[in-house]
């Protein structure tokens, strides 16, 4: 039997994610067991998750996932590098043998060509040269990549390669390489609207962002394009007025950080730095909400993900050391019968911790606990984003899903 790992948000889980895990079992064998490295409460565009991640793994899990292990803070919500690096570091400690995921592409090998030739000594040249051209400042992360490229490599691409799942796709596969992973990438053409649409077409297929806007003004005009089981499960926590989770709520929290803040912590901040943490206090004052200062913060070097980011990591706290140092545990958030095996196996594994129990940290290294407690803290100022008020402590008296 093998074991598939996917790195997911699930914000929300959609058709497309189902179809992928269909394809998954078509193309490996029907037996092939599903490890899904899902982001937790934030997840990777500087964005607060729309559904808590017990739900969504839940959801996961019964639409067809066997393992939701949790891809944790600040992880989940940092640049696609290290959002690749720390789910990579993760899938291969967890005894997956293939990572896969979706792309643009859909074509393995041509993704694994590129991506060598991005870890060539002669693009990482060519990259940080064009990085540090203020003519280039301000194209952003994808064009960059496609400039140099294309400078160095006589390959036929165009920018039309260089599409947000093209890019993570590359993260992870130079990602497998730089660690020396055992992990075989598997790329899924990735059907339907595009990644950045954000309204509902005609294809069965829509993107999150589509799918999230449409559930916030209206859930039943979504219903087509989500299975049965996460739309239900979406309309339970609408009536319960657990969802949808906003990061407006947050507003007073985040505007009051930047206006009483000591200028001089920014330096430390993860993606703040560059005067970006100067320039968000600045305009915290002119803000009325997390909407307008993000808004009027945006520049053409500062991208609308960068200053999310760079908000949610000064309110919390979280340093480039913090991202940079790899996640040394994960987290059980669902399972079903096929899972509970695989966790038989990860309990005897040395690389990485497994926690089955939120609010347990015996078995943690002391980086471990570090991580686990800047985690636990982000997760319960997330509660502060849901419909109805939520004590701070609900995501550690949570308990793990389990499929009979």
């Amino acid at each position: 039997m093998k074991t598939v790992a996917i790195i997911a948000e699930y914000n929300p889980f959609h058709n497309g994610h189902l179809y992928q895990i269909e394809k998954i079992k078509e193309c490996l064998g029907t037996d092939t067991a599903i490890i899904a490295i899902m982001s937790g409460n934030y997840v990777q565009r500087g964005e607060i998750a729309i559904l808590d991640k017990w739900q969504r793994a839940k959801i996961a899990v019964e639409c067809g996932v066997d393992l939701v292990l949790e891809l944790p803070f600040p992880y989940s919500m940092a640049s696609a590098e290290f959002f690749a690096k720390a789910g990579v570091k993760i899938a291969s400690e967890v005894c997956a043998d293939i990572l896969a995921f979706g792309s643009e592409s859909g074509n393995t090998d041509e993704l694994v060509k590129i991506a060598k030739n991005m870890l060539s000594d002669a693009y990482k040249s060519k990259f940080n040269e064009l990085s540090a051209d203020p003519n280039y400042s301000e194209i952003g992360y994808p064009k960059l990549v496609e400039k140099a490229y294309t400078a160095i490599f006589d390959d036929e691409l165009c920018s039309l390669f260089f599409k947000p799942n093209n890019i993570l796709a590359l993260e992870y596969i130079k990602a497998i390489i730089n660690s020396k992973s055992h992990l075989i990438p598997f790329s899924i053409k990735r059907e339907g609207a595009d990644y950045s649409d954000e309204k509902i077409g005609d294809s069965p297929f829509q993107s999150a962002t589509a799918l999230r806007k449409a559930l916030i003004k209206n859930a039943t005009s979504a219903s087509e394009y989500i299975p049965n089981t996460a739309f239900n499960t979406i309309s339970t926590l609408l009536h319960e007025g657990q969802f949808p989770c906003e990061s407006q709520r947050l507003s007073s929290a985040v505007l009051t950080h930047f206006r009483l803040s000591d200028p001089t912590l920014g330096n430390e901040i993860h993606d703040a730095g560059g005067g970006l943490y100067n320039r968000l206090k600045n305009k915290s004052f002119e803000a009325t909400d997390i909407s307008t200062l993000i808004e009027i913060a945006a520049t053409k070097k500062y991208t609308t993900a960068r200053i999310k980011r760079a908000i949610w990591y000064s309110l919390l706290g979280v340093t480039s050391s913090d991202v940079q140092k790899m996640p040394e545990y994960t987290q059980l958030l669902a399972t079903n019968s096929v899972g509970q095996n695989l966790l038989k196996k990860l309990k005897k594994i040395d690389g990485i911790t497994v926690i089955t129990k939120p609010s347990s940290y015996k078995s943690l290294s002391p980086d471990a606990v570090k991580q686990k407690q800047l985690s636990d803290g982000a997760d319960s100022v997330f509660q502060l984003s849901k419909p109805v008020g939520v004590p701070g402590n609900a995501s550690l008296k949570s308990t793990p899903f389990v499929k009979k």
